[in-house]
């Protein structure tokens, strides 16, 4: 019995006497500017735009970021800007990120963008800009539009946000009449 003692209580006792130490374990020290941290951070957020009591314009977004120092708001997780003129719907427009800018409202949407309208026309481009005060949409980049009738391609673009007036610059497809 006595050597049954000796067996559990000497390794027991080196154990807890080598395993006790005074070293402080200090978190990793990060050196970060305070204007890269966002002043408010929000998780599956809609945000709804409006002018005069009319709304402008709808976003749902998985993760927003609020910049208040450097004057925009960066949305990612999946972005979504329901549209609308006068009050009624008029377009979908989706993409994974995006960019407010909050002085004037324009929103700056990329990565797998794609614009619906209501007559279902759909725009397929990278990245997309929507200018708030004209309600237009423009993309300096690659865009492919389809409608009932049409297949376009090209490089830039401008259209009305609901997608029925457009001009294509560098054009490229097929148009029916």
């Amino acid at each position: 019995m006595n050597n049954l003692y000796y067996i559990i209580f000497i390794p027991f006792a080196v154990i807890l006497f080598f395993g006790c130490s005074n070293d402080k374990v200090e978190p990793p020290k990060i050196d970060i500017a305070a204007d890269s941290l966002p002043s408010q951070e929000s998780f599956h957020t809609t945000v709804t735009f409006s002018d005069s009591g009319l709304v402008k314009a709808i976003l749902i977004a998985g993760r927003i970021r609020v910049f208040s120092k450097m004057n925009y708001t960066l949305v990612d997780s999946g972005a979504k800007v329901d549209f609308y003129k006068n009050g009624i719907y008029s377009s979908t427009l989706t993409g994974k990120r995006g960019k407010i800018f909050d002085a004037t409202k324009d929103v700056e949407v990329y990565d797998s963008v794609k614009l619906v309208s209501q007559d279902g026309s759909v725009l397929t481009t990278n990245k997309l800009y929507w200018v708030n005060k004209t309600q237009r949409i423009r993309s300096d980049e690659y865009v492919h539009i389809q409608t009932r009738t049409d297949d376009i391609q090209g490089y830039g673009f401008e259209a009305d946000q609901n997608l029925n007036n457009y001009v294509i610059h560098k054009v490229s497809g097929q148009v029916q009449k």
